[in-house]
């Protein structure tokens, strides 16, 4: 599985014109996971696999996964807890660039073994990290045939564009399930005050940059709050933060 699964670049463009005409007519998670098997077979792969995570709550992730592995390897990961210690999915939450797995991969790791006893033997990884706080990682993997650097000069743009198009329609049909918080609304003047509390400053510094009284900065600071869910300011900034709520500059 190398080289060979280079694409002529007009095939390239009319595969992916015609898997975005049924994606966009769908509206079911499951059903746009299910379309992408032509694609994933395509590339010159037999499996393929979708994690969706919310980044909140920040100690334990609401991970919700699709795939096409061997049973048996989702019942033996389900048994044994890998959900939260899948090196995939751990280095997909410090660096969203696409990575073959050999590069993190450590030959005597009961993971990796086990995988590879369940036909998991050559795979790549991309996450995609969305402004609301989501995150998809994509999984393209094969029993045989490593990865070679050929093949991914060649395929590689298909792969990512492939990972790229599998988020944007499962997380939107997903989002409310995997991170409620993302769709809160928050006023203009309450999105000021966690940013300005997310700089450090104290009440009454918020009150004198923005010409209002204390009480005024408080009321907004307790709506935001109420808003996201928090249980006081420093939390409703660390919400709003990783939900993408506080703008940079104001």
């Amino acid at each position: 599985m190398g080289a060979h699964n280079q694409l002529p670049h007009d095939h390239a463009t009319s595969w992916r014109a015609a898997l975005l005409r049924e994606l966009n007519a769908l509206h079911d998670a499951d059903a746009v996971f299910r379309c992408l098997q032509p694609a994933v077979a395509l590339l010159g792969f037999d499996y393929y696999a979708y994690a969706l995570r919310g980044a909140l709550p920040i100690t334990r992730f609401n991970t919700i996964t699709w795939s096409t592995y061997p049973e048996p390897w989702r019942e033996h990961y389900r048994a044994r807890g890998y959900a939260a210690i899948d090196p995939v999915l751990q280095h997909g939450q410090r660096c969203v660039k696409p990575m073959l797995w050999s590069s993190i991969a450590s030959a005597d790791a009961p993971f990796w073994t086990d995988a590879r006893q369940h036909g998991l033997n050559h795979g790549w990884s991309h996450t995609i990290r969305d402004h609301t706080g989501i995150f998809g990682t994509f999984s393209l993997v094969r029993r045989a045939g490593h990865i070679t650097e050929d093949e991914l000069a060649a395929c590689e743009p298909e792969m990512i564009w492939l990972s790229q198009r599998a988020h944007a329609s499962i997380s939107v049909l997903m989002a409310n399930k995997v991170l409620p918080d993302a769709a809160t609304r928050l006023k203009d003047v309450e999105r000021q005050m966690l940013h300005w509390t997310a700089e450090g400053k104290t009440v009454a510094e918020v009150a004198a940059i923005l010409e209002m009284t204390e009480r005024n900065v408080n009321f907004h600071l307790r709506n935001a709050i109420t808003k996201l869910n928090a249980a006081n300011k420093t939390h409703a900034v660390v919400k709003a933060a990783l939900l993408g709520l506080i703008p940079a500059m104001l």
